[in-house]
């Protein structure tokens, strides 16, 4: 179990007067057992529930799960069986009336440094196959090389976006299509290990002409939010920063095409900024802005640390330029 979770759960359900509390949603379930997941479709429970009393935590789960979960997932903990037909209701407060989110933003120092393994894993994984990559390949393909990459690591791509140059240019959540590569191209993943997601964006290109201006352009609106993004500050704060940003390289409207990230960790965003939004960042909190253009785009997972940003989806292999201070991905060519 992660002691941290569970301390701050039970110090939480003490100021709301309950003596017993249920969790279900994976990001949770996760959190709560250090990396377990109950889930077997995409990022929907299972019939498991995890019961935490002031002294007690005990797994509910159907005779389908049971086994399973208490071998691989969850360890040392009273386990109470129901048949696979019959799944009882969680019979009192619960993660689905209760917002958890704001309890798991700080992360541990041992989630921290889960999460340093995941990003790098997570990144090398897209850099690989994005270099392996070939102009004559279809998007199809290099998701298929992506998901393979990510899977040999035990990484679940929870979101696989994949878009060639022809529609590079037209849509922010490029779905993978039977349609090639072409000259430019890009590969995003929001990748998830023992519950944490890392969100890593790379493209490559093959001469593409407006490749090398555009990823100039969009990290210097990048570079906006990371200046912006200290302990205090807020993320409606650092969002007007961005839409500066995008006001200085001439792209004003750009703003409203795509949402811009936020705060991330067990969700791919577990708090979007959104205009106004009073969240305040903390050191142990996790950020991935994920600004963009037509044509360009650039996203990796931060860790904000007592001396500043840290970048866990940096790609050693992967060619960079330095920008304010920050060393930020290039689009890789040929």
């Amino acid at each position: 179990m992660n002691t941290t979770a569970l301390a701050r759960l039970r110090s939480w359900m003490r100021t709301q007067g309950f003596g017993r509390f249920f969790v279900q949603q994976p990001e949770n379930f996760a959190w709560l057992t250090g990396g377990g997941d109950n889930t077997v479709v995409s990022f929907r429970p299972v019939a498991a529930w995890l019961e935490i009393t002031a002294d007690a935590v005990r797994l509910h789960a159907s005779q389908i799960e049971a086994g399973r979960l208490l071998d691989e997932e969850v360890w040392g903990i009273e386990v109470v069986r129901y048949p696979w037909y019959s799944p009882p209701s969680s019979e009192g407060p619960n993660d689905a009336e209760h917002d958890l989110t704001p309890l798991r933003l700080v992360l541990s120092k041992e989630e921290q440094d889960r999460y340093r393994a995941l990003g790098l894993d997570a990144a090398t994984a897209l850099g690989e196959s994005i270099r392996f990559a070939d102009a004559g390949w279809s998007e199809y393909d290099l998701a298929g090389a992506i998901a393979e990459e990510l899977w040999s690591k035990g990484i679940q791509p929870l979101v696989l976006l994949v878009a060639g140059e022809e529609r590079l240019f037209r849509y922010r959540h490029p779905i993978p299509k039977q349609r090639p590569l072409g000259r430019l191209f890009m590969g995003v993943v929001c990748g998830r290990r023992h519950g944490l997601i890392a969100n890593v964006s790379r493209l490559r290109s093959f001469g593409h002409p407006e490749a090398k201006s555009l990823n100039e352009q969009i990290c210097q609106v990048e570079a906006a939010a990371l200046n912006a993004s200290q302990p205090g500050a807020t993320l409606g704060e650092v969002l007007e920063k961005i839409r500066a940003g995008y006001g200085a390289i001439g792209r004003s409207s750009e703003f409203e095409n795509h949402h811009q990230g936020g705060l991330t960790g067990y969700r791919s965003r577990e708090v979007l900024a959104r205009p106004g939004n009073p969240t305040r960042l903390e050191v142990g909190m996790a950020l991935a802005w994920n600004p963009s253009l037509p044509g360009a785009k650039v996203e990796d997972t931060f860790l904000i640390t007592e001396v500043g940003l840290e970048n866990i989806t940096a790609d050693p292999q992967w060619p960079m330029t330095r920008i304010e201070g920050r060393l930020r991905p290039l689009v890789y060519e040929g």
